[in-house]
């Protein structure tokens, strides 16, 4: 019972380490902070190609990465595209899956806090 407790305990006492997720907007939209970008969110969708859908980063607190174009065999596509949250969490930037809450770390790319005016 006491080991149950003190593990409990020790829970507890890391995750109020961790802060919630904060809404973010990117720094800045350079060609180098745009391809950071780009490359974690094809590894977060698992392709290697992908479009990002319209939106300017910089202003906006999401991204959508577009579905892939149907092929030339393929009528119309009831594909949606895959939406990220951008979120500041202890200082670093990260896009977070809306729909499974997964978090993929933007390592090296600036984020701003969207303000709640």
């Amino acid at each position: 019972m006491k080991c149950r407790i003190l593990s409990m305990s020790l829970l507890a006492g890391l995750a109020a380490c961790q802060t919630a997720p904060q809404p973010a907007t990117l720094a800045d939209s350079s060609p180098e902070t745009m391809a950071a970008v780009t490359g974690v969110l094809a590894v977060a969708v698992d392709r290697a190609k992908i479009q990002i859908g319209p939106g300017d980063l910089t202003r906006d607190s999401f991204v959508s990465v577009l579905p892939p174009v149907p092929g030339p065999h393929e009528g119309n596509s009831p594909a949606m595209p895959t939406v990220f949250d951008i979120v500041l969490m202890d200082g670093d930037c990260y896009v977070q899956e809306r729909v499974s809450g997964e978090m993929f770390l933007l390592s090296g790319v600036a984020c701003v806090p969207v303000n709640s005016d």
